[in-house]
Parts: C-alpha cells; sequence; structure tokens
C-alpha cells in the first residue's frame, strides 16, 4: 500500500511553458497514483484570464502543496504567497522570462515557504538570479538545493523532491 494514499494528501502541478499535462507522462502518473486529488491543468500562459482561474481553483481545492516548473514555477510561487501554500518550485520563471503573463499580484504578501530546486546546468533560467531574487524579496522563506541536470526536471529528481519537501516516503 502506497503511504501518501493513506494520508490523502492533494497536490496542484502547474506545468512550464513548453510543457503540457499528458496523462501519460511519467510525472502525471506518478501524481496520480500518489495523491489523492491531483490539480494538473492544460495552461495557455497568454490567456489573459488564465491566471485568475488557476488561483481561484487551487483556492477552492486547498491542496497541500503547489508544485511548478518554470513559467509554472513563477505562478505557483504566486498563487502559494497569495494563499500562505508550501511550494515545490522547479527553475521558476521568477525572472528571465521570454514574456509576462498577465496576473494578479493583490494579495501577493503571505510568508509561505517556497522550496527552490534548480538545475546546475540550466541555461534558460540562472539559478543565480533566482536565488537573487528570493534573498531580496521579503515575501519568502526559502530553500534552495541544485540537482544534476538542465532546466527540464528529470522525473526522478521530480519525484524525490517532493517526496523530501512533503518528508513523506513509498513504504
Amino acid at each position: 500500500m502506497n503511504f501518501l494514499k493513506q494520508i490523502k494528501m492533494k497536490i496542484a502541478y502547474l506545468h512550464g511553458l513548453e510543457s503540457s499535462v499528458n496523462p501519460n507522462s511519467p510525472k502525471i502518473k506518478w501524481l496520480n497514483s500518489n495523491f489523492d486529488q491531483v490539480y494538473s491543468p492544460v495552461i495557455d500562459y497568454k490567456q489573459d484570464n488564465m491566471f485568475n482561474d488557476i488561483l481561484e481553483h487551487i483556492k477552492r481545492i486547498n491542496p497541500d502543496y503547489i508544485v511548478g516548473s518554470s513559467m509554472g514555477g513563477y505562478f505557483t510561487y504566486l498563487i502559494g504567497s497569495i494563499l500562505g501554500i508550501e511550494t515545490v518550485l522547479f527553475n521558476p520563471a521568477v525572472i528571465g522570462r521570454p514574456f509576462d503573463p498577465v496576473v494578479d499580484l493583490t494579495g501577493v504578501e503571505n510568508k509561505s515557504k517556497h522550496n527552490l530546486f534548480l538545475g546546475e546546468n540550466d541555461n534558460v533560467i540562472k539559478g543565480s538570479e533566482i536565488i537573487k531574487f528570493f534573498k531580496e524579496s521579503d515575501l519568502a522563506e526559502s530553500t534552495v538545493e541544485y540537482y544534476k541536470g538542465e532546466h527540464r526536471v528529470p522525473v526522478d529528481v521530480f519525484t524525490a523532491s517532493i517526496k523530501k519537501v512533503s518528508g513523506i516516503m513509498d513504504i
């Protein structure tokens, strides 16, 4: 039996700009088999109401954690800060975005905990700039861990990072 199912955790996962939610993806399969409720929307970051729609949905389900990668990490950072929900951020696009999506910064004042996982060889978003952003932000308590890899997050890093943050390991 899987321990995660026993404790009935909920999680939201926001994919990156050039990614999608494929039900056959190993990451999505792992989330769905280990959490009781998974919210993983298909996101068009250029759609004006997308941020508010996702914020409202996450507010309704009140997940234990929000996970986001790249542009999804940017949304996750903001939504976690607004709602006070702990986050798992993979190379979040808090800086260096190719464009600025429409976001509502109203309420970004909670001191949420943000767990950063950064690719050592990420050539899309520089980890040092992300760390600088979080150090200069008075909104965020954050931890930082580097993984061997680039911008795309390997499945084993993805699952191990979520397990580590949640304090939950498979039995």
